[in-house]
């Protein structure tokens, strides 16, 4: 997955042409430390398809505020640079699969 920061948010993620997944996570967060590795399989899953990247929220407060994350893990999918939906929490790998292609349907 690639990580993104306040330099490289709008170019990698807002102006994408594909849609586009960020983890929002931090190193301390223990449930962000289990979907990581989740994220990774999932983002070879779906080449093609949806871009994932990560993005830590202490290294990145602005971006952070700016799309009201308040609690981690937060993944929010973007598509043509506004927000599609969020997913908040750690789930398993299937029902993070399901509710991402629930995401993409709407994309």
């Amino acid at each position: 997955m690639l990580d993104v920061t306040k330099e490289t948010f709008d170019k990698e993620v807002l102006s994408s042409k594909l849609p586009v997944l960020v983890d929002f996570w931090a190193p301390w967060c223990d449930p962000c430390r289990i979907v990581g590795p989740v994220l990774d399989k999932l983002s070879s899953e779906y080449t093609n398809k949806l871009k994932c990247t990560k993005l830590n929220v202490d290294d990145n407060q602005e971006i952070s505020a700016k799309f009201d994350v308040r609690g981690i893990p937060c993944m929010i999918v973007f598509s043509e640079g506004k927000e599609l939906d969020r997913i908040i929490g750690a789930y398993p790998e299937e029902t993070l699969r399901r509710k991402i292609d629930l995401i993409l349907a709407k994309a």
